[in-house]
């Protein structure tokens, strides 16, 4: 500023510093490298040589450092950023979509990366901290993870309506599910009622995989309400007796600081989940 005003005092004005205080920081600046910057006369103040071959290099550094500072301060004002999530399949398909073009709109500067994986996969993903945070069931109790409550959905049987038990009207017990060809899935050897039936030889964490052996009436499964194929006229789902329900969970690492982008999709997510759920048919937690 000195250098572009050819004054000291001018320069002060500019900066809305004081006079001396400006002297005293060329000043030092030229003891520190040892070198005259600035060349002052009574009349006049100018750059010697050196000052004028570091005056560009001086003025992209200032001009790296606002931009440095616009951009923490876009980023802590939630104007950029990026935000990488894992969720389980079902949530990703049907209640994401709404959420997600809600938080464009309102952040349009924030990029998001979204994967899908099974519960073991999401939890993992998050506690690897390859993600922001995941949404999914408890594939197991973690110390180093905290489980906040978002929805649960009711578990169904699906099959082929050609299945013996598609024929069934009246809610279906879980006992008789060890009478037939039972598909096991991600989902279903951590329920509590999967306890007490007989191990299945198939074994389909996948849901298309498990979605195309339904198809082919191979055997029966449990799918949770949402995850159920909408796309299908082949297969059917039906009540269980007792009721069991997923519960589906905003998985965070404890201790850790999220970024303003990440802690944006978390305020979306909570806030328009509730409308979701009523959509769907589904159960706040």
């Amino acid at each position: 500023m000195v250098a572009k005003e050819g004054s000291f005092n001018r320069a002060a004005e500019k900066l809305s510093r004081t006079q001396p205080a400006i002297t005293l920081a060329v000043k030092q600046l030229e003891a520190f490298i040892g070198l005259k910057l600035i060349e002052r006369t009574t009349r006049n103040v100018s750059t010697t040589t050196e000052g004028e071959n570091f005056l560009p290099v001086a003025e992209r550094l200032v001009r790296d450092f606002d931009t440095a500072i616009y951009d923490l301060r876009a980023t802590s004002e939630r104007r950029s950023g990026h935000v990488s999530m894992a969720a389980v399949p079902s949530v990703a398909t049907n209640l994401l979509p709404e959420i997600i073009k809600i938080f464009s709109t309102e952040f349009p500067g924030i990029n998001l990366h979204l994967d899908d994986d099974s519960s073991r996969g999401v939890q993992h993903r998050v506690e690897r901290n390859e993600v922001d945070f995941g949404i999914g069931s408890m594939w197991k109790p973690n110390k180093v993870l905290e489980f906040t409550p978002l929805f649960a959905d009711k578990l169904e049987l699906i099959c082929h309506r050609d299945h013996p038990l598609a024929a069934q009207t009246k809610p279906i017990d879980w006992e008789q599910l060890d009478k037939v060809t039972f598909l096991d899935t991600g989902v279903t050897k951590t329920l509590r009622a999967r306890q007490n039936m007989g191990d299945s030889k198939f074994d389909f964490p996948n849901i298309t995989t498990l979605v195309a052996m339904l198809n082919s009436n191979l055997g029966v499964s449990v799918l949770p309400s949402l995850a159920v194929p909408k796309s299908t006229t082949d297969l059917v789902s039906r009540p269980l007796v007792p009721l069991e329900s997923r519960n589906i969970y905003l998985i965070t690492r404890k201790g850790w600081t999220l970024s303003p982008a990440a802690e944006a999709m978390i305020d979306t997510i909570v806030r328009e989940t509730p409308q979701q759920v009523e959509k769907y048919g589904l159960s706040m937690l």
